[in-house]
């Protein structure tokens, strides 16, 4: 098992939001991109 700290799980924890927030933006706006495109 790996010896994290409190701080350093706190840090990767933030960088995972982070990486997660940023997927969604982008998903979120290539779907609204894709449907305002005209059929």
């Amino acid at each position: 098992m790996s010896d994290q700290t409190q701080e350093q799980r706190e840090d990767d924890f933030a960088d995972v939001c982070a990486a997660v927030a940023i997927l969604v933006l982008v998903v979120g706006t290539v779907v609204y991109w894709l449907q305002g495109m005209p059929t």
